[in-house]
C-alpha cells in the first residue's frame, strides 16, 4: 500500500497510523511522579527515552505476588521507551504479542497511550489474562517511581486499582 510513496511520505503515513492507533485507545490520564528521581524524569520527555525495562514483579492490591510467565521463546514482558525527534513511542512484548503506543512526560506527569498490539493467539490462558491485564494496566498508572535520576535501574508503576508493577532496566536500545 505504501510502496508508491516516497520514504518521507511513508514515514508520514506510518506516523499518522501510530497517532491514530494511539488516539483510539485510552491513556494513563497522567501518572504523577513520586520521589525526586521520578520528578526529575517527568520534567523532560527525553528522560525515559532509549530505555528498556523488564517486568520482574507484579504485586496485586491485596499483597499477593502474581506469576509473570515468559513467552514461548522465553521472552520476558518488556517495555521500551523510544524517542526520535518529537516522536515518543513505547513498545514491547506483553506475554503473547508485541505492542506499540506513545508516551509523553508533560507538566510533571507521565502519559502512556494504550498500546495497539498484534493479535497472536495465546496458548496458555494464564498468559492471555496476564497480557490483557498488563496492557490495561499501562492505561491505569496512578504514580510512578525511579530509583535515581541519573541512570535509573528500577521503575515502578502504581496502578489505580492498587497493583504495583516493578521493572528492572535491561540493555537499552540504540540511540537513533
Amino acid at each position: 500500500m505504501l510502496t508508491h510513496l516516497s520514504s518521507r511520505g511513508r514515514a508520514l503515513c506510518l506516523s499518522l497510523l501510530t497517532v491514530a492507533l494511539a488516539g483510539c485507545a485510552g491513556s494513563t490520564g497522567g501518572a504523577r511522579p513520586e520521589g525526586a528521581a521520578a520528578a526529575n524524569a517527568a520534567s523532560s520527555a527525553d528522560s525515559l527515552a532509549q530505555t528498556s525495562w523488564e517486568l520482574v514483579r507484579w504485586t496485586q492490591a491485596g499483597g499477593a505476588l502474581r506469576d509473570i510467565p515468559h513467552g514461548d521463546n522465553g521472552e520476558p514482558v518488556r517495555l521500551t521507551f523510544l524517542a526520535q525527534g518529537k516522536q515518543y513511542q513505547v513498545n514491547g512484548f506483553s506475554g503473547c504479542n508485541r505492542y506499540m503506543g506513545s508516551y509523553k512526560l508533560e507538566r510533571g506527569k507521565l502519559f502512556i497511550n494504550a498500546p495497539a498490539s498484534t493479535r497472536m493467539a495465546c496458548p496458555a490462558p494464564e498468559r492471555a489474562k496476564l497480557e490483557a491485564d498488563y496492557l490495561r494496566g499501562l492505561t491505569a498508572i496512578d504514580t510512578f517511581t525511579l530509583d535515581n535520576g541519573g541512570a535509573p535501574r528500577h521503575l515502578t508503576f502504581n496502578l489505580r486499582g492498587g497493583d504495583v508493577l516493578e521493572f528492572e532496566r535491561r540493555q537499552d536500545p540504540p540511540t537513533p
